[in-house]
């Protein structure tokens, strides 16, 4: 007598499961699909993984995402935070600039926030002009609730590049001062006198003109130039508290007993009004 054949474990599958499957197959290749034809922004994903790093701990600091692509830097991990002492509000006026206007740089204690002659000003003048106002009206709220001082810094590139058509040489007469840190000036002044005229106090401002001294960026190429022709509005932290310690030395009459040490670095004092240490024979 032959044999019965034992079926197979197992049985069969639904016939709904083939269905779930094959949707399911094809679901995922569409989001495949969909990843693969993204366009990431490479600047705003290193900004959301930095902060995802920075939160636990990890990593060297946060990306600045409008620092041109040239002059990428970390930002060193600091006491900086989202205070009203703080220059920060003014790094989401970057997102709407798209001209590359606006540059924000900051480490553990400085912050600078740069601005293009070209918003602020009138071409070869130190005249403010109307989107130069509007801008610094949006920056004022802010500026107004800072309590450190700030320096504003004025800076320029050659005549030539800041008038253009319009610069001409004058063999005549030979100036005293050079004509670009004198615009730097003028033009640092004209902010100044606006901000001040707004309710800022005189006390809480300092004012300092560089010319064509103090680029930041190359001379050698057109972009650079017009990058270098800005201001700065400088915010460091360091300063009043090095007043306030200085100050407090000069009042104990501490400074002519030693050395004065400030973050890691020793100081050999001898301020006005003081005499200096006595050193052994």
């Amino acid at each position: 007598m032959a044999k019965r054949k034992k079926k197979k474990g197992g049985g069969d599958a639904p016939a709904w499961l083939i269905t779930f499957s094959d949707m399911m197959t094809l679901m995922l290749t569409f989001f495949v699909l969909l990843v693969s034809m993204a366009v990431i922004d490479e600047r705003r994903k290193l900004v959301v993984l930095n902060s995802i790093s920075g939160a636990f701990g990890e990593g060297l600091g946060s990306f600045n995402p409008k620092t041109p692509r040239h002059h990428t830097r970390l930002i060193e991990p600091g006491a900086m935070d989202m205070e009203t002492d703080s220059l920060e509000p003014l790094k989401e006026m970057l997102w709407d600039d798209q001209r590359g206007d606006l540059n924000f740089q900051e480490n553990s204690y400085v912050q600078i926030f740069s601005i293009s002659d070209e918003v602020l000003f009138r071409p070869g003048t130190a005249e403010l002009s109307e989107e130069g106002v509007v801008l610094i009206n949006r920056m004022l709220p802010w500026l107004l609730r800072v309590n450190h001082p700030l320096l504003l810094a004025g800076h320029t590139s050659g005549l030539r590049e800041e008038m253009g058509e319009d610069y001409r040489v004058d063999l005549g007469s030979l100036p005293t001062r050079s004509p670009a840190w004198e615009l730097s000036f003028l033009r640092v002044m004209s902010i100044y006198r606006y901000l001040t005229g707004r309710g800022m106090s005189t006390e809480s401002l300092t004012v300092e003109a560089f010319g064509s001294n103090r680029p930041r960026w190359t001379e050698n190429t057109p972009e650079g130039r017009r990058m270098n022709r800005r201001v700065d509005i400088v915010l460091d932290r360091r300063n009043k508290e090095w007043i306030e310690r200085m100050e407090r030395l000069r009042q104990s009459g501490a400074a002519g007993s030693g050395d004065f040490n400030y973050r890691d670095f020793r100081f050999r004092l001898s301020l006005p009004g003081s005499s200096p240490p006595e050193t052994g024979e």
